[in-house]
């Protein structure tokens, strides 16, 4: 009998401690969710973007995330959106959205298009280093010896994955996207021959490493405004701040670029807009709720880290749904890469 409460006793106290333990951690735990998220919505929005083009994808997914999180917002706070918000704030979190979506999603998709999610999202982990970087040089805060050492090894990573996923693209050339920005080397039809097939799949990845870049270069000022912005703003206002400027910021340009009748053919189409639905609940909804949650409950430094696994966690579903080869370059680079970002932020 005592036996039986006693055990009964020590395992009340061990969930306790685990549930402590959670709460204590919920922002590491959070941008851990990111990753996941992260690693789900790139995958899916890839195919989005092969069968209904960049620009309907970019604008049908935030519209989607627009709506589930207003209803998010009815359930936690029993009103789509809560109005109680400085102006300062709004303006920041309204232009963190423009950048860090309009701007920074719009080359990543194309990234996506043209050199694959694994890659694209590896060079879009750049943008924790760059943020590093750019902390120091605008804020005067030294990243350290770790931090320092960090960087070296992110950008090592990244360049020697860029090169060896370039060797491989050489063998496998990816689908043609949709919608492909004006100009670009996948507007001109591939001549027959191998060097003319072989000098444009290079063209495509050059565009594709160019896009992801400027991608994590967007990311970075994004990140600096949602920092400033956030601060005592609810999760869910913040992110619908965000989501929402997005929204209207790719429907001006939608109009202004003439690229409505591809937005309206990708609702007409009934298989491309349940994977854009399904795709922006892990992206712009889960992911960047999550993310904002964990910047606002943990340092920011080691949610940065924690958020940017993605380039790890892509690789192997990638290779059973995609049918890639990962060869042992990408799993070095993508290694190195989140190696970097852990000790730059002291995780190890």
């Amino acid at each position: 009998m005592a036996g039986g409460m006693g055990w009964t006793v020590l395992t009340k106290v061990s969930a306790s401690c685990s549930i402590n333990s959670m709460i204590e951690h919920s922002g590491e735990i959070a941008a851990f969710g990111t990753s996941v998220a992260w690693t789900i919505g790139p995958l899916l929005m890839e195919r989005a973007v092969r069968r209904s083009g960049v620009m309907a994808v970019n604008t049908l997914k935030v519209l989607f995330a627009t709506i589930y999180l207003a209803l998010l917002a009815w359930m936690l706070n029993g009103s789509l959106f809560d109005a109680r918000i400085a102006p300062t704030s709004f303006a920041l979190l309204a232009s963190s959205g423009i950048i860090g979506f309009v701007a920074g999603d719009y080359f990543l998709l194309h990234a996506y298009s043209l050199i694959g999610a694994r890659l694209s999202v590896l060079l879009s982990s750049l943008s924790v280093p760059m943020t590093a970087i750019a902390a120091f040089v605008f804020l005067g805060e030294h990243p350290g010896l770790n931090g320092s050492a960090g960087i070296a090894l992110c950008t090592v990573g990244v360049m020697y994955t860029v090169q060896s996923g370039k060797k491989n693209a050489q063998k496998a050339p990816a689908t043609p996207p949709t919608g492909t920005l004006p100009g670009s080397q996948t507007d001109t039809p591939a001549v027959p021959g191998v060097d003319s097939a072989s000098r444009e799949l290079s063209a495509r990845y050059r565009t594709g490493v160019v896009y992801g870049f400027l991608s994590a270069l967007f990311t970075v000022c994004a990140t600096f405004m949602t920092k400033a912005g956030s601060a005592g703003v609810g999760t869910v206002t913040a992110t619908q701040i965000r989501i929402g400027s997005a929204f209207a910021g790719f429907t001006l340009f939608a109009l202004a670029t003439r690229k409505l009748p591809e937005v309206a053919a990708a609702v007409r189409d009934a298989r491309g807009i349940t994977v854009i639905a399904v795709a922006s609940i892990f992206g712009p909804f889960i992911g960047v709720a999550l993310l904002l949650y964990a910047i606002q409950h943990s340092n920011a430094g080691i949610a940065a880290a924690l958020s940017s696994l993605s380039p790890v966690l892509i690789l192997l579903p990638s290779r059973f749904l995609d049918k890639r080869r990962i060869t042992a370059g990408e799993v070095g680079g993508a290694l190195i890469t989140t190696a970097g970002i852990l000790l730059m932020f002291g995780i190890f």
